[in-house]
């Protein structure tokens, strides 16, 4: 049986679908990808298929969120998505966010048409950038005016649309990602994520990387911008209007569980574990009509990795580290044990307890990590 053990008291609303298959593969990714060309996706959705039938009792009644992540999923035949999401229908409601990832060179008012009939409600659109130097340097292979005119075309179908751009990118002026945020933004954009470009070492742009300082002036500019759209910088690379935060990544920032399905997909039961399947769509498919194992690793989580995960990610929220639930789950008062520290970063304007929460400012949570590995 591929299923991971210990799930039989674990009801999933929050479902993650990984669609590998990419037309061309960005050097800077750090995902499981796979060449689009080499795709067999009927086999492909006939073996999610199965290992969805596999968690169908650990699901809830109404799902909250499901989201098509890649990859770029938006190379997905849209009527197999559309079968997907039919078997999940009994428990689809119209509350239920369905997020598809997309890129812009994928969308024609056609098949836009064709997700809004499957049931997708959002898309979330990597532009990187609107110069046209810098999404080749990316390695990306559509235009500025592209992705512009994709967003248009969305918005007309699916209005709940999100796009992503990427900072600290070489030879990227200091104040382009602030004006391409400007720019999508009166696209009538409800969403906007904005990405620091990370590298390994090895990586031949590593060199080139701008400093840590100027990628600090160049989000603190697009922040800005993002204000006088009215959006909210809900957690720290995303920004978006009220009522239209991404509710599937909130589920993750705030520790939730998920169901993960697909190639090296992620899975967590909300409490001490964690596993992945195997990232090789053939060994996936092939595992699955065989009925062997798809999970490459099971992961309990230590005491200590759990209070690592919820420092650090919910310090990446507006709302900050809610001081009481982390008291209750572990026995631990950070206000106490940390009183000294907590009173030089309120001293510092970087941070301070508001309604039984640590919250940072936005200096704060640019130096979120550092100050998260003080609190441990």
């Amino acid at each position: 049986m591929h299923k991971t053990r210990d799930l039989d008291n674990v009801t999933f609303e929050y479902l993650y679908i990984h669609l590998p298959f990419c037309d061309v593969i960005c050097h800077y990714c750090d995902f499981y990808t796979a060449r689009s060309k080499e795709a067999r996706h009927e086999d492909f959705f006939n073996a999610l298929h199965l290992e969805l039938t596999a968690y169908k009792k650990n699901i809830a009644p109404k799902i909250k969120t499901i989201y098509f992540g890649g990859g770029t999923p938006s190379v997905s035949p849209p009527h197999l998505l559309r079968n997907f999401l039919k078997e999940l229908a009994p428990l689809i409601t119209k509350e239920t966010e369905i997020t598809l990832e997309v890129n812009p060179n994928n969308v024609t008012s056609n098949i836009i048409a064709e997700w809004a009939d499957a049931g997708i409600n959002r898309l979330s659109i990597g532009v990187q950038s609107l110069n046209d130097i810098l999404l080749k340097k990316l390695g990306r292979t559509h235009t500025a005016n592209q992705a512009k005119s994709a967003l248009r075309m969305c918005l007309t179908l699916i209005p709940n649309v999100s796009a992503d751009l990427i900072y600290a990118v070489p030879e990227q002026a200091e104040e382009e990602p602030a004006q391409d945020a400007d720019e999508l933004l009166q696209l009538g954009l409800k969403h906007l994520s904005a990405y620091n470009l990370t590298l390994d070492n090895k990586h031949f742009l590593y060199h080139k990387i701008p400093s840590g300082d100027f990628a600090y002036q160049q989000i603190e500019k697009l922040a800005s911008i993002t204000k006088k759209y009215g959006l909210n910088h809900y957690e720290i690379s995303n920004f978006a209007l009220p009522e239209y935060e991404s509710k599937h990544n909130k589920n993750y920032w705030h520790g939730g569980p998920y169901l993960a399905l697909g190639p090296s997909a992620h899975g967590y039961n909300g409490q001490n574990k964690r596993w992945h399947n195997i990232s090789d769509w053939e060994k996936y498919i092939q595992s699955l009509n065989q009925g062997t194992a798809i999970v490459k690793e099971e992961a309990p989580l230590s005491s200590a990795q759990l209070k690592t995960e919820r420092i650090f990610t919910q310090l990446r929220l507006e709302t900050g580290l809610n001081l009481a639930s982390y008291r209750e789950n572990f026995q631990e008062d950070l206000a106490i044990k940390h009183v000294t520290f907590l009173s030089e970063l309120e001293k510092k304007g970087l941070g301070s307890i508001v309604n039984g929460h640590l919250r940072l400012s936005f200096k704060g949570r640019m130096l979120g990590d550092e100050i998260a590995r003080k609190l441990l």
